[in-house]
């Protein structure tokens, strides 16, 4: 099945309801989306620890997002670097460390699983997630149609 030019406004309440859905045992919430990102809580271990997760699409159809988390307590960058990068050592292809914070690569990301997708716009407006997406394939239907056999 292929979709094109669709455009959808998420608030956090509708990402936290996607994560509930999709991620049941998930210790993630998002808290506030504002101009500078997306706000939210991952409880690892017995520690809540802030993040900010900045989506972008710099150039058409490259679109990202730059995942920096925060404590209180301040951790070595070299540490927070280096467990970062050990725990992404099996991770699908997309998701890159860099200064201390995951950079998704979204389309990336989705091939992995077998989803073609091209976003024109990400970006956090208003208090919503903005994503306007010019093509998607989804693999699932494509079998369910009987193409691709």
């Amino acid at each position: 099945m292929r979709i094109s030019h669709v455009r959808v406004d998420l608030s956090a309440d509708d990402i936290n309801s996607l994560i509930r859905d999709f991620a049941v045992d998930s210790n993630l919430r998002i808290t506030d989306i504002r101009e500078d990102g997306i706000h939210g809580q991952v409880k690892l271990l017995f520690l809540n620890v802030d993040f900010i997760a900045k989506p972008s699409s710099g150039s058409e159809y490259e679109a990202s997002i730059d995942i920096a988390a925060h404590k209180l307590v301040a951790i070595p960058g070299t540490v927070v670097n280096r467990q970062l990068r050990e725990a992404m050592k099996d991770a699908p292809p997309g998701i890159d460390v860099i200064r201390n914070s995951l950079v998704v690569h979204i389309p990336s990301l989705l091939r992995a699983l077998g989803v073609g997708i091209k976003i024109r716009e990400l970006r956090c407006y208003n208090g919503y997630l903005r994503i306007h997406v010019d093509d998607v394939e989804l693999p699932l239907f494509r079998k369910l149609a009987g193409v691709g056999k």
